[in-house]
């Protein structure tokens, strides 16, 4: 019976999120509203600039911040700025975060050759957003 509770309970929950679609085209269940993820990622982020190093090589900020415009100019909804930044550090990552924020890892720009390859780590993330 307390199964049957927990089943029912659950399935009333996730009936009552928002449904959306991603900008890849696949529906999406929502447990937090758009505003509410925002503010999850702004903080998120504030907190990242503060324990992680930001990168202060002017080049490669010039070139993860001209390949992160590209990208982001076909995204919907343009009227926001995305925040990109480089975080000085080993790790082959970069990441995407709700609110417009951004952040690549040096250690990846080790790896990508060129523009197109960090592109092509940087579309997918920034489209999950």
């Amino acid at each position: 019976m307390k199964g049957l509770l927990i089943m029912v309970s659950t399935a009333l929950f996730v009936s009552g999120c928002v449904t959306h679609q991603s900008p890849t085209g696949r529906d999406q269940t929502l447990l937090f509203s758009t505003q509410e993820m925002s503010q999850l990622g702004d903080a998120s982020f504030t907190e990242l600039k503060k324990k992680e190093k930001v990168s202060r090589n002017v080049a490669l900020n010039q070139l993860v911040n001209c390949v992160a415009a590209r990208i982001t100019r076909a995204q919907p909804d343009q009227g926001q700025r995305w925040e990109v930044i480089v975080f000085d550090s080993k790790q082959v990552n970069a990441f995407a975060l709700p609110g417009r924020h951004i952040g690549v890892y040096t250690g990846l720009l080790n790896v990508a050759i060129n523009e197109d390859q960090l592109a092509t780590v940087i579309i997918p993330i920034a489209l999950s957003i």
